[in-house]
């Protein structure tokens, strides 16, 4: 690689639908930080989790205009892998939430762009 190339952000975004709060999109991001495989990416300084305004700007959108965004720091996973564990981890938090409060905050979740948008 010479000076000036762009290195490809890997990583994933969550988003949750318009049944969401803010509330629950705080409370994945708890989720998804103690979750095994992600807590350990994340104590080791692998991964990033960040809530951020989200990136589509959907105009009349009812739910949270936040998003989570996990970026991988380094090598030591595929995002394969990290989709794998995401998807996994918000399928159960989805599950939990459904069973306690109702209703469904339909996520999303899909790689980032390699610009890492």
């Amino acid at each position: 690689m010479t000076e000036g190339d762009e290195v490809a952000v890997l990583g994933v975004r969550v988003r949750l639908g318009a049944g969401a709060t803010v509330d629950d999109v705080r409370a994945l991001k708890t989720w998804l930080e103690r979750d095994e495989p992600l807590e350990k990416l994340v104590s080791g300084q692998h991964l990033r989790i960040q809530a951020q305004p989200a990136t589509d700007g959907t105009p009349g959108r009812l739910g949270p205009d936040l998003e989570l965004v996990l970026k991988l720091l380094g090598d030591v996973v595929t995002i394969v892998a990290l989709t794998e564990y995401t998807t996994r981890a918000v399928k159960t938090w989805t599950n939990n939430r459904r069973r306690l409060q109702g209703g469904d905050p339909e996520p999303q979740i899909r790689p980032l762009d390699p610009d890492g948008e």
